[in-house]
């Protein structure tokens, strides 16, 4: 520094000297002091701007304070889809007969969009309803003969009741032996027992619980059987429009390519982007909060969203992590837009947001010693230190305020944008010049000067 200093001195001294030379008569000399009197007055300042001797302070880049909107946001992303999908399916092994609708046609619940090939499952449902009746019938005529064998049993006992009282009275007066009556006492013991054996409930006879097992079991294989013969006209089970058709005619039903659902049936009306959130942000969210959707099919559309849904459990997020991840529904509002089902759309989930308040880099919010926040403004040349208080923080920026009033922190103040320990209270410094829109300049552009005493 000495020594540039000292060119600059001695370049002063040469141009006063020349100043001070008294005038040659000669013309052509006149001419040469005048270029060399032009030469040295360069050369000075050129020395003066590459090699300044005079210090400036510290060089910060710095920024005004101003207030905005702020905006703290978890951005994910997910498949797009109808509030409500069903797939159709079929268990029947038939083959599909007629498609009745294509991909984009709107549906409401109930209507015919498919029949399969109904032949043998008729022929199953008519022998169904032979076996049932033949079922009935066994029970009928099991029930006819086990009447008649009812009534010659009932005959048998009360002949066998008469002969035994007859006996008891020719016993009592000697009129027949003990054998005798002991005979018709065993009959009748016979007769009842034989009689006994039959069920009957409200003075008739019933017959053996079997036949009821039987018919039942015959009905249930009716009722199946028209069930399959019902099942071969495909219906939509709920009103929205066919986003998938999967099956062509003279395909099985049930054994489509790749194990596919025959159809896709959608509500397309009402969109919804289903999404995974980390168990480390799903505490960050809560039904009804705001989100902005996005999606290359819109371009430079937004579309607006809420939460509408929070899974209860957490499941495996996949891949070598045991991080969990919680799935969650945003309901997509207002006009689509273009927006269609299947693709994918990023959703930017607003977790909390302040308006109109004082923004600044995240940069420019540094740890003090004492474990606070702390920035760092430029007063009267200085660096004052204010301990602030931070709120709302978005990716780049974070919302602040002063811990206690201080004169310093005010709307156009100045502060550095990115400070470090090295800036002390009562620092000088010097702010780095700003371009035509508002940009620090280098300074080799500005020729701001960077203390070194």
């Amino acid at each position: 520094m000495k020594e540039e200093e000292k060119q600059g001195g001695d370049i002063s001294e040469e141009v006063e000297k020349l100043l001070n030379e008294k005038p040659k008569k000669k013309k052509g000399k006149k001419k040469w002091i005048f270029l060399g009197l032009l030469l040295l007055f360069v050369l000075f300042i050129l020395k003066n701007l590459l090699f300044p001797s005079k210090a400036s302070g510290v060089l910060v880049n710095t920024e005004s304070l101003s207030k905005a909107d702020i905006q703290e946001k978890l951005s994910v992303s997910g498949p797009v889809s109808g509030t409500q999908s069903q797939h159709v399916t079929s268990a029947l092994h038939a083959k599909v007969k007629e498609i009745l609708v294509k991909e984009g046609d709107k549906v409401t619940e109930g209507q015919l969009i498919a029949k399969l090939d109904t032949k043998d499952v008729e022929e199953a449902l008519e022998a169904a309803k032979t076996q049932v009746e033949l079922a009935k019938a066994n029970k009928e005529d099991a029930t006819k003969n086990t009447k008649a064998e009812y009534a010659k049993v009932q005959t048998a006992y009360n002949n066998a009741l008469l002969d035994f009282q007859r006996k008891s009275s020719l016993l009592e007066s000697g009129d027949i032996s003990q054998s005798e009556y002991e005979q018709a006492e065993s009959a009748l013991k016979d007769a009842k027992a034989s009689l006994g054996s039959f069920k009957v409930s409200g003075g008739n006879v019933q017959v053996s619980e079997s036949y009821d097992l039987q018919i039942k079991s015959a009905e249930e294989g009716l009722q199946k059987a028209q069930s399959a013969v019902d099942s071969a006209e495909i219906k939509a089970p709920i009103s929205g429009t066919i986003t998938r058709v999967n099956v062509e005619a003279g395909q099985f039903a049930d054994n489509l390519l790749d194990g596919k659902p025959m159809f896709t049936v959608e509500n397309l009306d009402q969109l919804e982007l289903s999404i995974s959130v980390s168990e480390y942000s799903i505490g960050k969210l809560s039904l009804g909060q705001k989100a902005i959707i996005s999606a290359d099919i819109l371009g430079d559309e937004k579309l607006e969203g809420e939460v509408s849904s929070i899974s209860p459990t957490g499941e495996a997020k996949g891949g070598n992590t045991a991080e969990r991840v919680i799935p969650i529904k945003i309901k997509i509002e207002g006009d689509k837009k273009g927006l269609i089902s299947g693709i994918t759309a990023k959703a930017d989930i607003v977790l909390s947001e302040a308006k109109d308040v004082f923004v600044v880099p995240l940069s420019a919010v540094i740890t003090g010693e004492d474990g606070s926040s702390q920035m760092a403004f430029v007063e009267d040349g200085k660096i004052h230190i204010v301990a602030v208080k931070t709120g709302v923080e978005s990716d780049v920026s974070v919302e602040v305020s002063p811990l206690k009033e201080d004169a310093v922190f005010k709307e156009g103040a100045h502060f550095v944008s990115a400070p470090d320990a090295s800036l002390t209270e009562g620092l000088e410094v010097s702010e780095m010049p700003k371009n035509n829109a508002g940009e620090s300049i280098s300074a080799s552009e500005s020729g701001v000067v960077v203390k070194t005493n």
